[in-house]
């Protein structure tokens, strides 16, 4: 009879053994991994493939075979040095790139702003560790300065990028009443690069002939961004949002550390320099597992519906949701529905054509990215296989039965929902035609939300001492 009990809702480690593994060590191993192998300026694609799968099979053992940790001890010197890892990487890489707008590579103002930037992101997380009632302003601190180096070099920094083209466009024509999914974009590419980007009859004269290609929640993030000058810092308000909240999820040292990594992660500039949306659903991310936490499960609706129609392909993990069942009555359906419709039907109902063909036949007719990092774009590379009609198919199937299976065996917590939605984006990833930074910058995301929020390991229960008996 085996004697572990899957608890129904706290989704604490359940199986007895002997080793030190744990489920959140697993899980911070796999934001490692991904973290570590697409910063900026690691370009060796094998290595990248051979880690993601490597944060695959860590995060799969981390939500399938959950460990009760017996050496305390040396399970917390292991999360301190990946975490440790983890933070040096971020700080270092933030730090490089950020000091670019202030000088040049090879100046000595450009080494005294890096090093400025990391000393202060490594004093700000040794007081978030230490957690001293008057250092409550280290953390608010550290968010402003970068907010404030982050926007002298998003200034600086054009996004040589066409997601920043549609999201700029598209919220001036909504700003101007105007519906952003029947406008067309100018085409900023030449050839040959236009073919590469672009499915057959995309661009016509000059023109993106598809109206605004994301959901409309990018949208509505790039509003006040807009407002303010540049698209790209409605995805900084993210990023912060995403570092505040984890401050707040954590309930230890570790997961008050990690609080850094939501606007320092070794990619985050790269992905906020390219005004990639993916900050904004991993901040909607950790907002829900938050609210769900805290039991507000109305606030935790509202966001569980606005993540779900956030992006496209976030639909694939719909399955996950039945990890949040205890969770889940019939009001909070009913609200998380009533968000995403909010959200999502006045777009559609004002041109469904437009809407439709921006939405599903753009992502549809997207050609084969030969540069992707995914092991689908690998084996094709090597082999010439799989066939080409397989591309469309691969990553709905296999992203769709890594989120059931998830769904049935992973334990039932807002963390392992977290952890759920960054494996099963992972596979469907990995068996993708097109595979890029931005779209790990989420799967990274979503594994260190559900370290912090995994509930750590319990201490030790000692005996109480014994009485001596009375003569």
């Amino acid at each position: 009879m085996n004697s572990g009990v899957r608890p129904a809702v706290k989704g604490a480690p359940t199986k007895s053994g002997t080793g030190w593994v744990s489920p959140r060590l697993l899980l911070i191993f796999s934001s490692l991994l991904v973290m570590a192998f697409f910063r900026e300026g690691f370009e060796q694609t094998a290595l990248k493939v051979g880690a993601l799968l490597l944060a695959a099979a860590s995060a799969s053992v981390a939500l399938f075979r959950p460990l009760v940790v017996v050496d305390r001890d040396r399970l917390r010197r292991a999360e301190h040095a990946l975490l440790a890892s983890l933070l040096f990487l971020g700080l270092i890489s933030t730090a490089g790139l950020l000091a670019q707008s202030f000088a040049d590579l090879a100046s000595p103002l450009w080494l005294m702003v890096a090093s400025a930037y990391a000393v202060l992101g490594l004093l700000g997380a040794l007081l978030l560790v230490r957690r001293t009632p008057k250092m409550k302003w280290a953390l608010p601190l550290l968010l402003l300065a970068h907010a404030v180096i982050t926007v002298v070099f998003l200034r600086s920094t054009p996004a040589h990028q066409d997601v920043q083209v549609f999201l700029s466009d598209s919220a001036v024509a909504l700003l101007h009443g105007q519906n952003p999914y029947s406008i067309t974009f100018p085409n900023i590419f030449r050839s040959p690069e236009t073919e590469l980007f672009y499915g057959p009859g995309v661009v016509v004269d000059g023109r993106i002939t598809y109206g605004f290609p994301y959901l409309p929640v990018s949208l509505l993030v790039a509003l006040p961004g807009q407002l303010l000058g540049d698209v790209r810092y409605g995805q900084l308000i993210a990023m912060t949002v995403t570092a505040l909240v984890l401050y707040r999820l954590a309930s230890d040292r570790i997961g008050r550390t990690a609080a850094v990594l939501g606007v320092a992660a070794p990619a985050a500039i790269p992905v906020l320099t390219g005004a990639w949306t993916e900050p904004t659903l991993v901040a909607l991310l950790a907002c829900l597992v938050l609210a769900l936490e805290r039991r507000q499960l109305v606030l935790g609706a509202a966001l569980l519906g606005l993540f779900l129609v956030s992006k496209q392909y976030v639909v694939i993990a719909i399955p996950a949701v039945w990890l949040l069942r205890p969770w889940l009555t019939r009001r909070t359906i009913l609200t998380g529905l009533g968000v995403a419709a909010a959200v999502t039907l006045p777009f559609f109902l004002v041109d469904p054509p437009a809407f439709w063909k921006a939405i599903v036949e753009f992502q549809l007719i997207q050609p084969f990215r030969a540069d992707s990092v995914s092991l689908l774009v690998a084996s094709v590379n090597a082999f010439g296989w799989p066939p080409p009609w397989t591309y469309g198919v691969l990553p709905f199937v296999g992203g769709g039965l890594t989120a059931l299976t998830l769904a049935l065996l992973a334990p039932r917590s807002p963390a392992a929902f977290a952890g759920a939605i960054g494996l099963t984006l992972l596979v469907t990833i990995l068996l993708s035609k097109q595979a890029f930074m931005n779209y790990y910058f989420l799967v990274s995301g979503a594994f260190l939300i559900a370290a912090v929020a995994w509930p750590g390991q319990p201490e030790p229960v000692r005996p109480a001492p014994q009485r001596s008996k009375s003569s």
